[in-house]
């Protein structure tokens, strides 16, 4: 079952409209602000999705590459209005190559749960890496193992109202604690009236992860860790009742990178 599909991409802004992009790009230029290069300069947002935190980093001043595996989600990307200097590139996290090199790379929306594997991981913290420049910062949201062991997932309904159409999306959580995973099950259905407009399944399974283990993915993947607070805080540190952790790490030089 393909993840992000045409019909769910094409419901996604409507069900994450509450998601406050802009205090969230706040949050990404004080983590620069304070860890990294001064000005806005070179950006690089992997799993950019329908383009939330691009779009907002371009009209700022950024020059943004966004890229996601996703046609469908990159499709809604590109058709919204941009301001500034932004490209989309269709290309897998692992993979990818976008031909230069970035000050910034981001992982907003705990994009890198989706890598399930100890193995794709490494691969797409290299594959990051090598897009930025020595010193470069990497900037991640993700889930917070101790949260959500603490919390446990379970089903959620949301529903969404415009006029006679109405969108409705089941959520069910089912928990692997030993391999670090949740598994979400989707349903998502576009209704007007009493006639039902688009139909949706897709089943998500995503990786949670702990503050060492981080910590040591990072500095193998040739990072250093700077800091892990609790989303969307540069300050407060992590808890039980906050499912997302913020992340902000250094690439090292390559000599330091070697020497681990």
């Amino acid at each position: 079952m393909s993840v992000f599909g045409h019909d769910y991409a094409g419901a996604y802004d409507a069900l994450y409209a509450e998601k406050d992009y802009r205090a969230e790009c706040d949050l990404i230029e004080e983590a620069v602000r304070r860890f990294g290069p001064a000005g806005r300069g070179r950006l690089l947002d992997v799993g950019c999705g329908t383009g939330g935190h691009a779009l907002e980093l371009a009209a700022r001043g950024w020059t943004v590459c966004g890229v996601d595996r996703s046609p469908s989600m990159l499709a809604m990307a590109r058709a919204k209005p941009q301001r500034g200097a932004i490209a989309w590139q269709e290309g897998d996290a692992r993979t990818f190559e976008a031909g230069q090199r970035f000050d910034v790379a981001l992982m907003m929306f705990a994009v890198i749960g989706y890598l399930l594997e100890s193995d794709a991981l490494r691969q797409a913290l290299a594959n990051i890496r090598r897009h930025l420049v020595p010193g470069g910062l990497f900037l991640f949201d993700c889930w917070y193992g101790p949260a959500v062991l603490a919390q446990r997932p379970g089903e959620r309904t949301k529903v969404i109202e415009r006029g006679d159409r109405r969108i409705t999306r089941t959520a069910r959580g089912t928990l692997d604690a030993p391999h670090h995973r949740t598994t979400v099950r989707y349903r998502v259905v576009e209704t007007e009236r009493d006639r039902v407009l688009s139909e949706a399944e897709e089943v998500h399974a995503m990786r949670y992860f702990f503050p060492e283990e981080l910590r040591l993915l990072l500095e193998v993947s040739g990072f250093e860790t700077l800091s892990i607070s609790a989303f969307p805080s540069l300050d407060a540190p992590p808890a039980d009742d906050n499912w997302n952790v913020f992340v902000v790490a250094r690439s090292k030089s390559v000599s330091a990178a070697t020497a681990i």
